[in-house]
């Protein structure tokens, strides 16, 4: 274990719930800082997101609630009350950072709002995540929602099928991922920033990068690749005899040791980036056809040789063997019985640990309220 972790020292009281908070929070724990999980009576409403369960179902440490929540102690308080609002500031005295998810309305009800935390807690550094920004700050939202109406399920899925949704809820972490860097650059900063607010939809539009940058720069509207790129080509997916591999050539040099690997010509058509793009539906067809005579686990073999990026289209528990293969056999770690991923951050080359499991509903609010006293 590293001694000391980086956040060592540091104290984040964590009022989030569902999933971009308490990603974010887990990444400050993971990297060492005390966070201490504020939850209302009935918990964190993901505890109740099963089955899968972590041991007993009584117990309401859902797998998805496990995900996001290691290295944090639970405390129970219902904010809709003086005497544990009055724990809630209590315990902000003694911390750097207060992570939470509620809407402008319902924060300010509960005693969350970011100008009276700051007036009555001047050392503290308030983050807040949120659906929408600016004037739609209080509509609800969940991270489909806000694939939706940021413009990412628009380019999401196949040329000729529906607006699609992402495997995982990839805005809520994009979300709460950017919530842990503004949280930790105040922290660095403290004295010039004192709160950071990100909102889901606003961070989904700004994700889109290269495809609203190519709306931007052209005005015209982006549209569905499947499994390609629209800027660079080939980049996707293709069929092998036997399965399925993604080859993604970035440059003309990859691309010319591709063309060596499948044995074919090199062609002036294809010589640059730019002329792929304009003969892309026959370019494609012609690799296709190549990649189609060999079997993935043969093909894939050459183009790592011949420094090709490459890789099998793997399925979840053969992404994880081949991250236990990477590792020794020892890449995730169990503690009370659960079974965790860990944190892909290395300081100083080694790996984070996980310290506490993810914590039974309000296991540590004795101790945390008793040492307040």
């Amino acid at each position: 274990m590293l001694e000391p972790l980086p956040l060592d020292g540091i104290r984040v009281i964590d009022v989030s719930r569902v999933l971009a908070g308490p990603f974010a929070t887990m990444l400050l724990a993971d990297l060492g800082a005390d966070v201490i999980k504020v939850e209302p009576p009935d918990g964190d409403e993901t505890r109740s997101w099963g089955p899968p369960w972590w041991g007993d179902a009584a117990d309401r440490r859902s797998a998805y609630f496990a995900s996001v929540n290691r290295n944090k102690r639970s405390v129970v308080l219902d904010l809709r009350t003086d005497t544990d609002r009055d724990s809630l500031h209590r315990l902000l005295e003694t911390a750097d950072l207060v992570v939470h998810n509620y809407r402008p309305a319902t924060a300010a009800r509960l005693g969350l709002e970011t100008q009276a935390l700051r007036a009555r807690h001047p050392r503290l550094v308030v983050a807040s995540i949120g659906g929408f920004p600016g004037a739609d700050a209080e509509r609800p939202a969940y991270d489909l929602l806000a694939q939706a109406v940021s413009g990412l399920m628009s380019v999401t899925g196949d040329p000729g099928g529906p607006p699609t949704k992402t495997g995982v809820a990839l805005l809520d972490l994009l979300a709460g991922l950017e919530c842990a860097v503004g949280a930790l650059a105040a922290l660095v900063g403290r004295g010039r920033a004192g709160s950071v607010d990100v909102s889901l939809v606003e961070a989904g539009v700004t994700s889109l990068i290269n495809v609203l940058g190519n709306h931007l720069a052209s005005g015209e509207e982006p549209s569905r690749h499947g499994n390609a790129h629209p800027n660079i080509v080939p980049y996707q997916v293709f069929a092998a005899a036997d399965a399925e591999l993604v080859i993604a050539v970035g440059n003309d040099a990859q691309f010319g040791r591709l063309l060596h690997v499948l044995a074919l010509a090199h062609d002036g058509r294809y010589a640059t980036n730019p002329m792929r793009l304009a003969r892309r539906d026959e370019l494609v067809a012609w690799l296709g056809d190549a990649i189609a005579l060999r079997r993935r686990v043969e093909l894939v073999a050459a183009l790592e040789a011949a420094d090709v990026p490459a890789g099998p289209v793997n399925r979840v528990s053969e992404a994880r063997s081949s991250m236990e293969a990477a590792n020794d056999h020892a890449w995730t770690q169990t503690l009370d019985g659960i079974c965790m991923a860990p944190n892909p951050i290395r300081v100083d080359g080694a790996r984070l640990p996980a310290r506490l499991p993810p914590p039974r509903l309000g296991e540590h609010t004795e101790s945390v309220l008793a040492d307040l006293n």
